[in-house]
């Protein structure tokens, strides 16, 4: 094995490193903002009050 093949095998590490690096900080970017708008959502959810004088909910068919 000569100095140039040696040469040649190590840029193409070192280019396949730096590549994945790049996609696993875009990946790391992507799940933090899948997570930021995961919780937006989940702060966004509107709870409806309940109305006592409603007769929803209150029997329930329970058959075993």
């Amino acid at each position: 094995m000569d100095i140039s093949s040696i040469d040649t095998l190590m840029n193409q590490a070192m280019t396949q490193q730096a590549h994945a690096a790049k996609i696993n900080s875009m990946v790391k970017d992507q799940m933090e903002t899948n997570g930021a708008l995961a919780v937006e959502l989940v702060e966004s959810a509107s709870t409806r009050p309940v109305d006592p004088s409603s007769p929803v909910g209150q029997n329930i068919d329970i058959h075993v």
